[in-house]
């Protein structure tokens, strides 16, 4: 749509409140709306009192819905105008909002899996005395189900106590959960977690940080390690047959001594990795950074 030009305004140009609605597929009333947060400047009027937005409005708008998709705030989106209006473009100010919305996104995700586990627990530990059918009763004089909730919820509590004083650090406790049967650790924060020695085979560990972790001598046969963060991770003599580090981030880690094979590195970053001594048959390096890798006395160097 062109900008409308009127007789009654002169030569004044831009485009009715209706017609910038249809035009960027925004409300009428959510145009209003930034108008009073001030993220669109006032309009011009005509001679009868009617907004008329120019094409400054029309980038405004077009911008805040592109940044909206990234998640950020009308707040967030204001600070980055503002910068634009004093002609700065906001280029490193956008790429920290963002990467901050993701990391809070991230933590957002780790509390509702830990709230699903709880909840997860509770359920199985009643699950066997729940029929699966509702039962009339008309003599019902007490609530089973409310005395069943109750013991749930008195098991629960004698167990977080007993976690508390179980596990000294977030490393213990993966290992307890891991002996009882959890597998999914999508997401954990295990920065420089001590886990030398241990057994996590078949595990998901799918975009944890595991910067600078101890993982000596650790078994994760067929572990899933996509998109995770192990820079500078030492998992030196290491068994890692068939794991898949897809994506990961392993700058600087010790692999040295490790059995590699048939483990995928899929465009995994790789700068500085020392494979010294690795065992690399069957690896896949497809697409994968080596830049700086030492693979001194490997079998199969890519």
């Amino acid at each position: 749509m062109e900008p409308i030009e009127s007789n009654q305004v002169g030569n004044a140009r831009g485009w009715l409140i209706g017609e910038l609605s249809r035009l960027v597929e925004i409300p009428v009333q959510t145009i209003r709306y930034y108008e009073r947060l001030d993220l669109l400047l006032k309009p011009k009027r005509t001679q009868q009192g009617y907004r008329l937005y120019s094409t400054d409005a029309l980038e405004r708008l077009l911008f805040i819905q592109g940044i909206k998709a990234f998640g950020l705030s009308l707040d967030e989106i204001k600070q980055m105008l503002d910068l634009q209006a004093a002609h700065t473009i906001p280029y490193a100010t956008f790429k920290l909002m963002v990467q901050l919305k993701i990391e809070n996104l991230d933590l957002q995700i780790q509390e509702l899996m830990t709230q699903r586990q709880a909840i997860s627990q509770r359920l199985d530990l009643i699950a066997e005395s729940l029929p699966d059918r509702d039962i009339p009763n008309l003599e019902l004089t007490e609530n089973p189900l409310l005395n069943l909730i109750g013991t749930s919820n008195s098991i629960d509590l004698e167990k977080t106590q007993r976690d508390r004083h179980l596990f000294g650090d977030r490393s213990q406790e993966v290992l307890y959960m891991y002996s009882v049967g959890k597998r999914n650790f999508a997401l954990i924060d295990l920065i420089s977690a001590k886990l030398n020695g241990a057994n996590l085979s078949f595990a998901d560990f799918t975009n944890a940080k595991l910067m600078l972790a101890h993982m000596c001598e650790v078994s994760m046969v067929e572990t899933k390690l996509v998109g995770a963060n192990l820079a500078g991770a030492l998992m030196n003599e290491a068994c890692l047959q068939k794991a898949d580090f897809t994506d990961a981030l392993l700058i600087g880690a010790d692999l040295s001594g490790a059995d590699l094979e048939d483990a995928n590195f899929t465009a995994a970053n790789l700068g500085g990795v020392n494979f010294t001594g690795a065992n690399l048959r069957g690896v896949n390096f497809s697409d994968a950074i080596v830049i700086g890798a030492d693979f001194t006395d490997t079998d199969v160097p890519p």
